[in-house]
């Protein structure tokens, strides 16, 4: 848990990505992308490395949290 905890702190961009999932849930990639203020191509690279850690899902186009994800979300509340 502390690794992945520190591969989302050791970035803003993830972090941000990761609590603006955990505030509004499942979200398609421009809404992720406009709620992040972020040009599409680098909110989804920052999708597709959270995906491979295994902290988000995506189900019809929508991105939310996985159980791990979340874990790591409420831990990053503390440390914001």
């Amino acid at each position: 848990m502390d690794e992945l905890i520190g591969f989302v702190s050791s970035n803003d961009k993830r972090d941000r990505i990761l609590g603006i999932l955990g505030h509004h849930g499942a979200l398609d990639r421009e809404l992720i992308a406009k709620r992040a203020r972020m040009i599409p191509l680098t909110s989804g690279k920052i999708l597709e490395e959270l995906l491979e850690k295994g902290l988000v899902e995506e189900k019809d186009g929508y991105f939310s949290l996985t159980e791990t994800g979340t874990e790591v979300e409420n831990k990053m509340k503390g440390l914001r």
